[in-house]
C-alpha cells in the first residue's frame, strides 16, 4: 500500500545550500541560524526541523522573502522524507501563495512539484502531470545557465519518474532518470556532479529493484562508490543498502540480506529519514518468519503495523485536503469559464433551435451501468476475522478489496473523519446494528446515532437504505 518512492529532496537540499551561499541576507543573526540548520538538517532531520518554526517566525518579523521561502521549503522536504503527506500539502500551498507574491522562480516551481507528489501518492495522476508541466513551464522563465533552474528542473523529472512508479511503469520511470543522469554531464564542478550522479545511480537502483536485479545492484554499487567522502550518509545511502538487502534476499542469501537492512535503518534512524521504512520492515519480517525466528519477526510485525497506522491517518487528511483543493480550483474555473461562455452559448443555443426544426428528431439510447458487485466470498470471513480481534490491518486488508472506497467517500464529503470513513466500511460489510455494536463494544443506540450522522454528512435521504447507498460507494 505504501511503495517506495524516488529521491526528490535531496537534490533540492543540495540546490537550497547553493542558493544560501549566494544570498546576501538583511539579517547577519537569521543568516548565520540558517546556514547552521542547513548543515544539521544532514544530519539529523528532526532536529533541524524543531528549529523551523522559530526561523520562520524571525523571516517574516524582518520581511526576509528569501528566508520565508527557504525554511517553507525545507519543511516541505521534512514532510516529504517524513511520509507525512497531509501536513505537506498544507505547506506546499504556502510555499505556493509566497512564491506567486515574490516571484521567485524557483520555489514556485518546487512547490508545483510537491504538489504533483501528493497528488500521485492519492491516485490522482494526471493531475499530478498538470502540476509538473506548471512546473516545467515556469522554470522555462529562468536563466537557463542558473544552477537553482538545473536543480528545480532535475526534480521535475525525479517527480516525473515517481509518478510513472506509482502507475506501475518502471521502465519509464528509468527512461526519465537516464535523463537526469544525462543532463548531469553540464555540471563542471567535478565534487557536485558526483554528489548530482551518486543521488541518480540510487534513484535508478530503486527503479530496477522492481524488475531487473542485477541492474538494481549494479547501480546501488555504483551510487556507493561515486559517493563525495566529505557527504553524510542520507537518504540515498539508506536505498542503497535497501536495494542490496532485496537482491541478496532474492537470492536467499538471508545473512547479507539482514545486514545490508540492518545498515539502511541504523541511518534511517540517525537521520531521521523513514520514507520507505516500510518496505524494510516488510523485507525483515519475511526473512525472519522464513528463518522461523519469531520474536524478530514478530518485532517487524509491529513495527509494520504503527508505521502503516500512521500513514493511513496521514493519508485519509491527505486525501480530504486534496479533494478541497481540488473542488476549490474546479469552482474558480467554472465561475472563470461561465463568465465567458455564457454569451457563447446563448449564441449557439439560438443556432441549434433552428437547425432543430429543419431536421427530424432522433432518439437517444441510453445505456445505464450497473456497478458489478465485489465477490466478498473469499475475504469477508478474514475481515470479519480481524475486525472482532480489533486488529489495526483491518482497515489495509479492506481498502486492498476496496481501493476506492475511502477516495469515493472523501469525494462526496471531504471533512469526513478516519473513524468515520471506518464506520462506513462496516456497513460496506452489511453488518447489522448489533454486530458492529458487538464488534466496536459499543451501545445498539450509540450505532443508530453514527449511521444517523453518517445519512446527514453524506446527504442519504431518509427513505433510501443506508446499506444500499454505501454498497454503490
Amino acid at each position: 500500500m505504501f511503495g517506495f518512492r524516488n529521491i526528490l529532496l535531496s537534490i533540492s537540499l543540495l540546490s537550497s545550500f547553493l542558493v544560501l551561499s549566494q544570498q546576501k541576507l538583511t539579517n547577519k543573526e537569521l543568516k548565520a541560524k540558517i546556514a547552521d540548520n542547513s548543515k544539521l538538517y544532514k544530519i539529523n532531520i528532526d532536529k533541524a526541523y524543531r528549529e523551523l518554526n522559530g526561523l520562520l517566525k524571525q523571516s517574516a518579523i524582518l520581511k526576509d522573502s528569501i528566508s520565508e521561502m527557504k525554511i517553507l521549503d525545507r519543511k516541505c522536504r521534512y514532510f516529504y522524507s517524513k511520509n507525512m503527506m497531509d501536513s505537506l500539502i498544507i505547506t506546499s500551498e504556502k510555499l505556493q501563495k509566497k512564491s506567486n507574491v515574490y516571484q521567485d522562480i524557483y520555489f514556485e516551481a518546487m512547490s508545483n512539484i510537491y504538489l504533483a507528489e501528493i497528488y500521485s501518492i492519492n491516485k490522482f495522476p494526471d493531475k499530478a502531470i498538470s502540476y509538473l508541466n506548471s512546473a516545467y513551464e515556469i522554470l522555462k522563465k529562468g536563466n537557463p545557465e542558473s544552477e537553482r533552474i538545473f536543480y528545480a528542473k532535475a526534480n521535475v523529472l525525479s517527480s516525473f519518474a515517481n509518478i510513472y512508479l506509482d502507475k506501475n511503469q518502471p521502465r519509464k520511470a528509468a527512461k526519465k532518470i537516464y535523463e537526469q543522469i544525462e543532463s548531469g554531464k553540464q555540471l563542471k564542478n567535478n565534487l557536485e556532479r558526483d554528489n548530482f550522479q551518486y543521488l541518480n545511480y540510487a534513484n535508478l537502483a530503486n527503479i530496477y529493484s522492481q524488475y531487473n536485479s542485477d541492474s538494481a545492484y549494479h547501480y546501488a554499487k555504483k551510487s556507493i562508490l561515486i559517493k563525495p567522502k566529505d557527504v553524510v550518509d542520507d537518504k540515498s545511502m539508506i536505498d542503497n543498502y535497501s536495494v542490496i538487502g532485496k537482491v541478496y534476499k532474492e537470492k536467499k542469501n538471508y545473512k547479507s540480506s539482514i545486514k545490508n537492512f540492518h545498515k539502511a535503518l541504523y541511518i534511517s534512524t540517525k537521520n531521521g529519514t523513514n520514507l520507505n521504512a516500510n518496505q524494510i520492515y516488510h523485507s525483515l519480517k519475511e526473512i525472519y518468519d522464513i528463518l522461523k525466528i519469531k520474536d524478530s519477526a514478530d518485532f517487524y510485525k509491529n513495527k509494520i503495523e504503527q508505521y502503516e497506522l500512521k500513514a493511513l491517518k496521514s493519508k485519509y487528511n491527505s486525501l480530504q485536503e486534496v479533494i478541497n483543493k481540488d473542488k476549490k480550483e474546479q469552482k474558480e474555473e467554472q465561475n472563470s469559464f461561465w463568465y465567458w461562455m455564457i454569451p457563447a452559448f446563448a449564441l449557439i443555443g439560438v443556432a441549434f433551435f433552428i437547425a432543430k426544426r429543419k431536421n427530424k428528431k432522433v432518439d437517444i439510447e441510453t445505456e445505464i451501468e450497473t456497478k458489478p458487485e465485489i465477490n466478498l466470498s473469499e475475504t469477508y470471513h478474514d475481515l470479519i476475522e480481524l475486525l472482532e480481534k480489533r486488529d489495526p490491518a483491518f482497515m489495509f486488508a479492506f481498502e486492498k478489496v476496496f481501493p476506492d472506497f475511502s477516495v469515493n467517500l472523501l469525494t462526496k464529503n471531504a471533512e469526513l473523519q478516519q473513524s468515520e470513513i471506518e464506520f462506513c466500511a462496516l456497513l460496506k460489510l452489511k453488518l447489522t446494528t448489533k454486530e458492529i455494536a458487538k464488534i466496536s463494544f459499543i451501545e445498539t443506540r450509540t450505532v443508530q446515532n453514527k449511521k444517523y450522522r453518517i445519512r446527514k454528512k453524506l446527504d442519504i435521504p431518509q427513505n433510501v437504505d443506508i446499506y444500499h447507498w454505501i454498497d454503490q460507494v
